[in-house]
């Protein structure tokens, strides 16, 4: 394989218009012996699924190339906020956050889809404990079905409405599916199915520094019932996802949904350099700019 050729060359230009100074950076990266260069993952962040660590993967993977959509501080990221995070990310190699709601709906050449799936119970009650630690203070039977909880939130990102076939018909055309219980081999899966290298090495973020009240929840049988009767369809989107997409991802692979596989957790902390770039982009440059125009 040809060496790549990286030339990386930043233009500031103000313009000003009713006193409000809009500053556009570009990136213009030469990279035309790579093959893959038109290539995207699209990663669809279900809240609860493990997916900040993959989320750290990409952008460790991807450095300056890796776009957090969450930092567009939109509701739903729209076709309009991609042409616009196109002016900061000429050379995307990730597409990623919470609000990429009904990700098919976007015109993105070259994308590769992924997502990540875990029991929808086991979520809710992880949703509801993270909630209660960053201070909030719903009751749970509060917290189901409010907006911050969102009842059937697979089925919801997934398909942009509670239409459990259009979420089935997403995962089928998704180029792959993990899941959270199967973490490490998911990652061994998507190391031989992604259409680009991955750095998948990872430590676990975001996680709870005690699961005690997970564990309440999920011993007090009625609390489980009203979860699950909050996410009928996210159940038997979980069912589908198992029984069906799940396995085929596997033959691909080389595997079976029962393989023992060994760890990518092997680091100790976040600090690699493409990731700590890449978020002191997105946050400075991307975020910090964007607030420019939504005031416009």
């Amino acid at each position: 394989m040809k060496r790549r050729s990286l030339i990386v060359a930043a233009l500031t230009e103000r313009r000003y218009k009713g006193g409000v100074a809009e500053i556009w950076i570009y990136f213009a990266v030469s990279n035309a012996n790579d093959a893959r260069a038109n290539l995207m993952i699209v990663f669809l962040h279900i809240p609860k699924t493990a997916g900040s660590t993959f989320q750290f993967i990409l952008e460790n993977t991807f450095g300056l190339s890796a776009c957090h959509t969450n930092h567009a501080k939109r509701p739903v990221f729209r076709q309009e906020d991609f042409v616009f995070a196109q002016k900061f990310f000429p050379q995307m190699k990730s597409l990623a956050g919470h609000n990429l709601r009904d990700p098919l709906a976007l015109d993105l050449p070259g994308a590769f889809h992924v997502t990540f799936l875990r029991e929808p119970v086991a979520r809710v009650f992880s949703h509801y404990q993270d909630h209660l630690l960053s201070g909030n203070r719903l009751s749970f039977e509060e917290f189901l079905g409010s907006e911050a909880c969102q009842d059937n939130l697979h089925v919801q990102l997934m398909a942009g409405e509670p239409n459990l076939e259009k979420a089935k018909g997403y995962l089928e055309r998704c180029g792959f599916v993990g899941l959270t219980e199967k973490f490490d081999l998911s990652l061994r899966m998507l190391e031989k199915l992604s259409p680009m290298p991955l750095n998948l090495n990872y430590k676990r973020r975001r996680t709870a520094p005690s699961n005690t009240l997970r564990r309440t929840l999920e011993s007090d049988p009625r609390k489980v019932e009203l979860a699950r009767q909050h996410n009928q369809l996210d159940l038997a989107l979980y069912d589908f996802a198992v029984r069906e997409i799940f396995p085929k991802f596997c033959a691909q692979a080389g595997f079976t949904p029962d393989s023992e596989v060994a760890s990518f957790d092997t680091y100790t902390s976040d600090r690699h350099w493409r990731y700590r770039l890449c978020h002191l982009y997105n946050l400075i440059f991307y975020r910090q700019l964007g607030k420019l125009r939504r005031r416009k």
